[in-house]
């Protein structure tokens, strides 16, 4: 495949969004900074949300749509790394590889320009905000459009699990539901020498982490994934004063629906009902997070033919779904298409700390490769589009 993009100018664009991280919502300069490329390129970018905006490379021949996504926004980690390029911004850090993603976007614009009076059909590219943060920017670019006119959407996200030159995909579920709640209960405080005289919020709270652990083990079908986990627990002010409030917060992973509404259900009726056998208040706020992220068969299989192409025949490596969720999923509620993930571990560039870590860093020889997979996607489903 010819290169319009080297590997220092993808490295240049990385850098300079890693030193500048914003949070979700709040990517202004991020939105900025893309924009001004695009229009450097000739394109003109599309801008209907507060950050975030699209473009679309409009080949010299008719024929379908495919659209590529890549997230832009950062996270609230305080940096902890020595990296010459290190976060400028206190608090927030590019600690997922959307740097990466935003940058290889940015990488496959140019490769598609460069081939544009060759091009039978229509590139549109996403430039997403707020990926970290639900309900997430992938609903915002729908609503104002995005897909309009899209026949097939593909995006990737960078896995220092995997090694560099190596990639990995799921037919079918690949990512869970992500659902979050707060659960509040109310007693009676007092001394901790007189328990008798009080309703230990505490001592229920503990009881109900417990009782909703046995949900996934009791009531959900054994051959369906399901999670259920405590974040964190608060409680109590001193060692001998019973508590008189507990505040918890969790979530819950899922990938049908069946079990995510079973699942919710049964936590708000374990928690009323122990709540009142307990003679205490509960509250639960439950709330939906993304859905699950179901890869479309063809589209996935067009992205592993790419990836064999441009990796090797052993640079794929068969996947299994993951509990993590992405907002991602929306599109593909909407649109045929695919999510992959893509290597960038390499012990020797310390790229060997998991997502969302604040020593994370990725490889950067991943970036070309990412170029590379999503241009040669892109044009096998330019050339066969999904059908229906």
């Amino acid at each position: 495949m010819p290169q319009h993009v080297d590997l220092e100018e993808l490295r240049s664009w990385r850098r300079h969004l890693h030193q500048h991280p914003e949070l979700s919502f709040e990517e202004h300069e991020t939105t900025a900074y893309i924009e001004g490329y695009l229009r450097s390129l000739g394109l003109e970018p599309v801008r209907k949300t507060e950050t975030g905006l699209w473009a679309d490379i409009q080949g010299a021949h008719p024929g379908p749509t495919v659209a590529i996504r890549a997230d832009i926004d950062a996270l609230p980690i305080e940096e902890q790394t020595d990296l010459p390029f290190r976060s400028q911004k206190p608090g927030v850090m590019h600690a997922c590889g959307h740097d990466g993603h935003t940058s290889i976007l940015m990488g496959v614009a140019r490769e598609f320009l460069a081939r544009r009076q060759d091009l039978k059909g229509r590139i549109r590219l996403l430039f997403q905000p707020a990926e970290e943060t639900p309900p997430g920017g992938a609903q915002l670019l729908i609503q104002a459009g995005a897909l309009e006119g899209v026949d097939a959407v593909i995006g990737l996200h960078l896995i220092p699990a995997f090694p560099t030159g190596k990639a990995s995909i799921v037919a079918g579920p690949m990512m869970a539901a992500s659902d979050r709640f707060v659960l509040e209960v109310v007693g009676k405080g007092g001394h901790g020498a007189s328990p008798h005289e009080t309703v230990d919020a505490l001592a229920i709270a503990a009881q109900m982490v417990t009782a909703a652990q046995q949900v996934v083990s009791r009531q959900v079908d054994p051959l369906e994934p399901a999670v259920v986990t405590f974040g964190t627990f608060h409680a109590g002010s001193n060692f001998n004063i019973i508590a008189q409030e507990a505040r918890l917060t969790g979530t819950v992973r899922t990938f049908s629906e069946g079990t995510r509404q079973l699942i919710e259900g049964s936590l708000e009726r374990i928690f009323q009902g122990m709540a009142q056998a307990y003679g205490a208040k509960v509250r639960l706020d439950y709330r939906r997070g993304y859905p699950a992220l179901v890869n479309h068969p063809y589209v996935t299989d067009v992205f592993i033919e790419a990836v064999k192409e441009i990796l090797g025949p052993e640079g794929y490596i068969p996947g299994r779904p993951v509990m993590g969720g992405e907002d991602f999923a929306y599109y593909l509620q909407q649109k045929p298409g695919a999510f992959l993930f893509l290597g960038c571990g390499n012990p020797a560039e310390g790229a060997i700390y998991p997502n969302h870590h604040p020593s994370f860093t990725i490889d950067e020889k991943a970036l070309p490769l990412g170029v590379d997979v999503l241009v040669r996607t892109a044009e096998k489903l330019l050339a066969h589009p999904p059908r229906g």
